[in-house]
């Protein structure tokens, strides 16, 4: 999530027993947080030692060529510094996060919970493993995993975004079977099946409209970074739309009242994204928005290296444009510079930058009146990443300083600009 839920093990529901709640975080990690890495970082199997979000002209330059010492990666420039804060009196956006875990222990699953609820109003639920496929398509009950998922309840007063993905985590394919668990191989004769076939177009409204009787959202998204397939599958493109519609259409005749959206990846929309068309993302996102109530982004500055630092002023001002109101889905910056050992790239980041990225996404938010904002992360997670094998540690570790609060829980300079604005009363207009 990180560019995909990577995007969150959005099954981890408060009311978890600890032991369960273990095991769970243990299976999304070990299956969707794998699967997730590649589909953000390695969007087309680039090869070893590229980072599939790197903009084509660092690529360029990292070209083989002839023998010559390691350059000393470029400085970060430091954001400017704030000038004194003004509070604001109101804001028209909700905020929010996701539940990913700082570890996978009940307290590091109680840390990131904790803190959504008492940093938010809005909870992000990730459906990003798998749906039920057989079972939607036959009518038949939910397994009590799938159950339990979409039963969260945030406390009173916060509003839940829910958000399912018939992709994987590939971003090319028809997302795997989630019955007693998730991220299960499709049964036969699912495996393989085209975005548009009857039965999986069938399924898929019926899981969505099941799933908003479960879940009761303030907001669904039928799709979570579309987009990307238009890099990795352009072919596939057609028959992807044809099913976002008819979800689209099934739910809103059912929840006329209930925004309906999909999400779009900005890295791959702007073409800062491994062999993504600018032109053909700009073209098909625009027409897949007749079908939605929102503009949607998945936002992440610092995976491009092509991203201006610090992010200029005008970094989201394209939004507006397509006549849509604009939520952030899931966004994220780091706060330290990480290092991929496995691909030869380091990402950049500070605590300035993040505190300086906060306040300008609340900033424009305001300004043109964002339905949310989602924040992924809440707290850094690098005991987690700790758990996992090398190559998966370090696509991880993309995203593991990007919580608004370190692993022991200390605040980060970014928090208080969250929190600025969070402290506003929420009044929509």
């Amino acid at each position: 999530m990180p560019p995909s839920e990577p995007r969150g093990p959005a099954s981890l529901a408060p009311t978890d027993g600890p032991r369960r709640r273990r095991v769970r975080a243990r299976r999304t990690v070990g299956g969707v947080f794998v699967a997730a890495f590649v589909a953000a970082v390695l969007p087309s199997a680039p090869p070893r030692g590229t980072l599939g979000l790197v903009d084509r002209e660092a690529r360029a330059a990292d070209a083989p060529g002839p023998t010559r010492p390691p350059k000393a990666p470029p400085a970060t420039p430091s954001a400017p510094q704030p000038p004194p804060p003004v509070a604001p009196t109101s804001r028209p956006f909700r905020m929010g996060f996701t539940r990913w875990p700082a570890d996978l222990t009940e307290a590091g699953v109680r840390r990131a919970v904790d803190f959504a609820h008492a940093h938010g109003d809005l909870v992000s639920v990730m459906v990003i493993g798998g749906l039920p496929w057989p079972e939607a398509l036959a009518g038949a009950p939910f397994s009590a995993d799938v159950t339990r998922t979409l039963s969260y309840r945030p406390p009173g007063g916060q509003a839940v975004f829910l958000s399912i993905s018939p992709l994987d985590m590939t971003r090319r394919a028809l997302a795997p079977h989630w019955g007693e668990r998730d991220n299960q191989p499709l049964p036969a004769p699912w495996a393989g099946r085209a975005f548009d076939h009857p039965d999986v177009v069938k399924a898929f409204v019926a899981f969505c409209l099941r799933a908003v009787d479960l879940a009761r959202p303030a907001v669904l998204a039928v799709g979570v970074e579309n987009n990307i397939l238009l890099t990795t599958d352009p072919k596939a493109w057609p028959a992807l739309k044809r099913l976002h519609r008819a979800a689209y259409a099934a739910v809103k005749r059912a929840h006329p009242a209930l925004p309906v959206c999909f999400t779009t990846d900005v890295n791959h929309y702007r073409g800062h994204a491994k062999e993504a068309d600018r032109a053909l993302q700009e073209a098909e996102v625009a027409d897949l928005l007749r079908d939605s109530d929102l503009f949607a982004l998945s936002v992440y500055p610092f995976m491009s290296l092509g991203t201006p630092r610090p992010v200029p002023d005008d970094f989201l001002d394209f939004a507006p444009a397509l006549g849509k109101p604009v939520a952030i889905s899931e966004s994220g910056m780091t706060s330290r510079d990480v290092r991929l050992a496995t691909h030869g790239v380091t990402l950049r980041g500070s605590d300035d930058e993040q505190r300086h990225w906060i306040d300008l996404l609340c900033r424009v938010a305001a300004r043109d009146r964002y339905r949310f904002v989602v924040q992924f992360a809440t707290t850094d997670f690098p005991a987690l990443v700790a758990r996992l094998p090398a190559e998966t540690a370090d696509l991880a570790r993309i995203w593991a300083f990007t919580g608004l609060q370190d692993d022991a829980g200390v605040a980060k300079p970014a928090l208080a600009a969250w929190d600025r604005w969070f402290a506003a009363p929420y009044a929509p207009r």
